[in-house]
């Protein structure tokens, strides 16, 4: 049981420190982003995780269980849905039981813009 706790543990730090290490790594797309507001929020906020290009392949993704949603995947897997309103649910409350934190700290107007980034990237 110890184990198991120490193991939970260091996987969290790893993931805090993969996060952060990461984010001096995204100033060329962070310059390419430069014009679209839900692009550079995405950037900072969801591409440790999700990937530059949504895939679910960030750096951060491989200390994570389960992995993070690939966002051009089928619309019915899904937690929220894949439509406006799901991506905003998401980014507003998270999801239980997974690394995907409640970003509702933004504000709506950043959540928008995320949202629209997201639904974009499906397209």
């Amino acid at each position: 049981m110890k184990l198991n706790r120490l193991f939970s543990i260091l996987v969290s730090i790893l993931m805090v420190l993969v996060v952060f290490l990461n984010c001096g790594k995204k100033e060329e797309a962070a310059d390419e982003a430069a014009g679209n507001p839900g692009q550079e929020l995405y950037l900072q906020n969801c591409s440790s995780c999700h990937g530059e290009t949504g895939a679910g392949d960030g750096p951060a993704a491989a200390s994570l269980n389960p992995k993070p949603r690939d966002l051009m995947s089928a619309a019915k897997d899904w937690k929220n849905g894949a439509t406006a309103e799901g991506i905003n649910k998401t980014l507003q409350e998270g999801i239980s039981g997974t690394g995907m934190v409640a970003y509702k700290h933004l504000g709506d107007e950043s959540l928008k813009q995320i949202t629209d980034y997201v639904m974009s990237l499906r397209k």
